[in-house]
């Protein structure tokens, strides 16, 4: 049972968000006078002292990690870290927003250009990070906020690696969600900047197809098959689609990062329709597989809306013959057929006579 109020100062208001690692509530501080958000750091009552120990390390280093960042317009800021029951509680901005994972769910597939402005946005967070030092090893749709205004905010450090900082690892548990963890990761651990960008390319998949790259019937198939197969052909996503093509190599030497990423994903804004249709619930995957049940196991991604159909490119202009070209072959396919009509008035009628004098004769 959460207390009322935490630190004589932050009244706890509803809970609007739950994972793996606690609730986030939405409270109210009475200090400031302003809305935040405070995120509840589940401990279970049986937790060995030694685990209880690092968790705890886990979500003070989430909180210097995070405060070091908050700088940053695409990061949430944190305001305060309060110990209450044994458990540390981190007070957050409240932002108003929804989860990337919800507004496919509720709206369907985003389109390319508004995929990959949200790509540039937490691109340009994670670069932050990354040159701070720090990499997330969890993006995920669920950990990218869209706001009203537009902008995309990057959430959750909880199992952020800082050069800073001790390694911790949660025992028993792989950092990360099935279908957005990258093959070196699931390989040998190894945490990169490199492997933050392939988790984004699932991210900025699973927004433009709305369904993720690596769908699979089991949360086991979804861990193993980034390092078994390459992720399913794109159907929607245009001119995004190399660039997805290129953040999800599987050898992270090969893998698009850097300003060639951030550029590569600024073409797509700029060349795409800003006119795109809106995203539909109409079910034409023809033959994409099922989307609906649960989401990835761990991600707590409720599952996406059907993908609609990309339209077809049109034929380019070395495809498309001239209007007056097309004249020409019409009026002399009827002249032609018209000769051939009259030949065949004419001659039936002379073979007919013809064959009849020529058998009655015999």
């Amino acid at each position: 049972m959460a207390p009322p109020k935490l630190a004589d100062r932050y009244r706890l208001l509803e809970p609007i968000g739950h994972g793996g690692m606690g609730t986030v509530w939405r409270a109210e501080d009475g200090l400031l006078n302003r809305p935040v958000a405070i995120k509840e750091v589940r401990v279970a009552p049986d937790l060995e002292p030694e685990k209880r120990d690092e968790l705890l390390a886990r979500t003070m280093r989430e909180a210097r990690i995070c405060a070091g960042l908050s700088t940053h317009p695409g990061i949430v800021t944190i305001h305060d870290i309060v110990q209450e029951g044994e458990r540390p509680w981190i007070v957050l901005e409240l932002v108003s927003g929804r989860g990337l994972d919800r507004v496919v769910a509720e709206e369907g597939p985003l389109s390319p250009r508004r995929t990959a402005e949200i790509g540039r946005q937490v691109f340009a967070a994670l670069d932050t990070a990354h040159r701070d030092g720090v990499v997330h090893r969890d993006v995920k749709p669920a950990n990218v906020l869209l706001l009203p205004d537009g902008r995309a905010m990057l959430s959750d450090f909880g199992i952020a690696v800082s050069d800073a900082e001790d390694t911790l690892t949660l025992t028993g548990r792989l950092p990360g969600s099935p279908g957005y963890v990258s093959p070196e990761r699931l390989r040998a651990n190894t945490m990169s900047p490199a492997a933050d960008v392939w988790s984004l390319g699932a991210t900025l998949y699973f927004a433009v197809e709305g369904r993720s790259a690596f769908e699979r019937p089991t949360g086991a198939a979804r861990l193993t098959a980034p390092l078994e197969e390459p992720p399913d052909p794109p159907r929607r996503a245009g001119g995004l689609r190399p660039v997805l093509n290129g953040m999800l190599q599987s050898d992270p030497e090969h893998r698009l990062g850097g300003s060639a990423l951030d550029a590569a994903l600024a073409r797509v804004v700029d060349t795409s329709d800003p006119g795109d249709p809106a995203p539909t619930q109409l079910d034409v995957s023809g033959g994409l597989p099922a989307v609906g049940g649960a989401g990835p196991a761990g991600s707590g991604a409720p599952a996406a809306g059907p993908a609609r159909a990309a339209p077809m490119p049109p034929p380019s202009a070395a495809a498309q013959p001239s209007v007056a070209a097309l004249g020409r072959r019409g009026w002399t396919r009827l002249l032609l057929s018209v000769a051939i009509g009259l030949t065949s008035l004419i001659l039936a009628p002379l073979l007919v006579e013809f064959l009849a004098s020529v058998l009655i004769g015999d």
